[in-house]
């Protein structure tokens, strides 16, 4: 019988190489769109800051990179028509960051792209097993959130 050490350790080995296949995948199908996984989740970053844009410093935390990071790739974004910077009304010396009508109907293509790849992903799997999963995951997230673990050395 597998112990308890064993066990947590499958798990987050199993979690991570789901992870990054699910990466992969979306890498595969955000090329056909000219985007990387980074720049898809620059985006979403972009329009979950609603129609008056985002500020560069809070895409900056959304992708966990420096405010001069972001600001970097928000230019390569907008040098392919998919963002644009207009000054910030509220700070003089800032900007915002809102999608161009290119870069909605790509970050839309996208996610319907994402979509179908997670359900052709999951074809055949019983959904009580998809749903323990999405159980258990969400639980093993908690129970780490709420542990406080001391490095010891």
């Amino acid at each position: 019988m597998t112990d308890r050490s064993e066990l947590a350790l499958q798990l987050t080995d199993a979690i991570a190489v789901a992870r990054t296949a699910v990466e992969r995948a979306g890498d595969r199908a955000f090329r056909a769109y000219g985007l990387s996984h980074r720049a898809h989740a620059a985006l979403n970053a972009v329009d979950q800051d609603g129609p008056d844009g985002a500020r560069p410093k809070d895409i900056a935390a959304a992708l966990g990179v420096s405010r001069a990071a972001a600001t970097t790739f928000m230019q390569r974004l907008e040098s392919k028509g998919l963002v644009e910077t207009t000054p910030d009304p509220e700070d003089e010396r800032g900007v915002r960051v809102t999608l161009t009508r290119h870069g909605l109907e790509v970050l839309l293509r996208v996610g319907q792209l994402e979509r179908r790849l997670a359900a052709r992903a999951i074809e055949g799997m019983p959904a009580s097993s998809i749903a323990r999963a999405v159980h258990v995951l969400d639980e093993f997230k908690r129970r780490l959130e709420e542990k406080q673990i001391g490095v010891v050395r």
